[in-house]
């Protein structure tokens, strides 16, 4: 006997699949080219060792944590989007503008930390995506409750990495601006401020 794979349901979770994965594409494969190009030796990083020279608090958290951290969190991301598509697709503008603000403030930050060694205007950003984050959560859980609670850990560790970006501009005043290009070899987009060297020292602080 034929199958009806549509009366199966067989179409609509292959279907479900693929527009997972499209989320997870838009969330994980970004966050990973943004830290590919914003990460050491990357494009636009090429032998800066300026974050290894930062003082920083001695609860810092080591190098390696970020990568599974971040993974996680945004596997975790394009699973809520996908929950709150599946209800609702793309007919409601409000909670894909939040979506897509969030998230773009979330790929902008490692280019404004790391590349442009701004650490005021990246605390400045990261503020800002903070904000967003909650309205996100806001306008995602009356759609899909657990939506909203799977951006509940995103939500603490950017909390966390606000912070982090305070005390890290807080330590290294002079640090806090200096010369910087983004594709220097294609456009001119180099900034004229420049600051003073600074020591790295691990700082005991509270």
């Amino acid at each position: 006997f034929p199958i009806d794979f549509k009366s199966s349901g067989i179409n609509a979770e292959y279907g479900d699949v693929l527009k997972f994965l499209g989320f997870l594409l838009l969330v994980e494969g970004g966050g990973a080219l943004i830290g590919i190009f914003s990460g050491p030796a990357g494009p636009l990083r090429p032998d800066d060792d300026w974050f290894d020279n930062l003082i920083k608090p001695w609860w810092n958290p080591p190098s390696w944590l970020f990568g599974p951290v971040w993974s996680t969190l945004y596997f975790m991301i394009a699973l809520s989007a996908f929950k709150v598509y599946r209800k609702i697709g793309f007919h409601q503008a409000l909670p894909w503008m939040v979506f897509f603000a969030q998230i773009s403030l979330n790929f902008a930050w490692p280019i404004i930390f790391f590349v442009g060694h701004q650490l005021l205007g990246s605390f400045i950003e990261i503020i800002i995506m903070l904000a967003f984050i909650v309205f996100n959560i806001a306008v995602f859980t009356p759609v899909d409750r657990t939506a909203g609670l799977l951006l509940l850990p995103y939500l603490a560790w950017v909390t966390f990495a606000s912070y982090l970006n305070f005390t890290l501009w807080r330590l290294n005043p002079d640090a806090a601006l200096r010369p910087w290009c983004v594709f220097s070899n294609y456009f001119d987009l180099c900034s004229n401020t420049t600051a003073p060297d600074y020591v790295a020292v691990v700082a005991l602080v509270d």
